[in-house]
């Protein structure tokens, strides 16, 4: 496998970082349409496109997220919730050119030079006690199962369950299985469906950890890559939310353990904490 340094061109390493070879970052607004949000997503394994053109319109946090690779929804949520309010709350549109083969890893250096030299941001990475959940194995596996090497991502018909979920968003029509971790709608009253093909049980915590208050650390012990397919409901009832079409699925952890055999363990544990030393307003191009 190829370094860094040989997959980028000579210009995107400048003052001893990584960063983009021509870089635009504009103020926007949330009337335009959200671009990026699956590339920037931590959890996400989305390759970066061919030919090096990156065009993003997102809020200052999902850039945070990805650049400092926050996977879990209780940092994600600390680090927003330390950034001022027009950082929390301001859109972005993001234009970038990275010539050469550039990694995921090589554009996650290149998003924190942007904002280090667009915002002067200092930020850095800290523990501090907290809680976590451990994800271990159940009394008994179910719908956990081994992904055979070579072999495709998709799901039978039962599991796509087009007469139990004629609502589904985004249809199977529309956006097939794949590989990796995707989530739809299963219907207009909170009902959700997780799922996971070809994945590594890290893959499972951290996507898990994005519904959760708390972040999912694997504590498995399983090596490998796995299949399996989650629907769960909500905690309670959204105020005036549409359950006419639930079909009573268990909150998260509880279908997580009857369903694919894995279970959710409140445990202390050292936990990531985001600290912002120093931001400043967007700089000029």
């Amino acid at each position: 496998m190829q370094s860094a340094s040989s997959q980028v061109s000579p210009q995107t390493r400048r003052a001893g970082k990584l960063a983009f070879d021509a870089a635009s970052v504009r103020a926007s607004t949330q009337d335009l349409p959200l671009k990026g949000a699956e590339f920037l997503n931590p959890a996400g394994n989305a390759a970066p496109p061919p030919g090096g053109l990156f065009s993003w319109n997102v809020q200052l946090p999902w850039l945070i997220n990805f650049a400092y690779d926050l996977r879990s929804s209780q940092t994600r949520r600390q680090a927003r919730q330390a950034l001022p309010k027009w950082a929390q709350e301001s859109w972005f549109t993001v234009d970038a050119r990275a010539e050469g083969k550039p990694s995921r890893d090589d554009v996650r250096q290149m998003v924190r030079s942007v904002l280090e030299d667009r915002f002067r941001l200092a930020a850095q990475i800290e523990k501090r006690d907290g809680q976590v959940y451990a994800l271990v194995m159940a009394k008994q596996v179910l719908g956990l199962r081994p992904h055979l090497e070579g072999t495709s991502c998709t799901l039978s018909p039962s599991q796509m369950g087009k007469k139990k979920y004629p609502n589904v968003n985004p249809s199977y029509e529309a956006v097939p299985a794949q590989c990796g971790v995707f989530s739809r709608e299963l219907n207009h009253g909170g009902e959700h469906r997780l799922e996971l093909l070809n994945v590594t049980m890290q893959q499972i915590a951290d996507a898990l950890g994005l519904g959760l208050p708390l972040t999912v650390v694997d504590k498995t012990g399983l090596t490998g890559r796995y299949d399996a397919v989650l629907d769960f409901g909500l905690d309670s009832v959204e105020p005036n939310a549409d359950s006419s079409e639930t079909t009573g699925l268990p909150p998260l952890p509880g279908a997580l353990e009857k369903q694919v055999g894995l279970k959710l363990v409140k445990q202390n544990a050292q936990i990531d904490s985001f600290v912002i030393d120093h931001i400043e307003r967007l700089s000029g191009n």
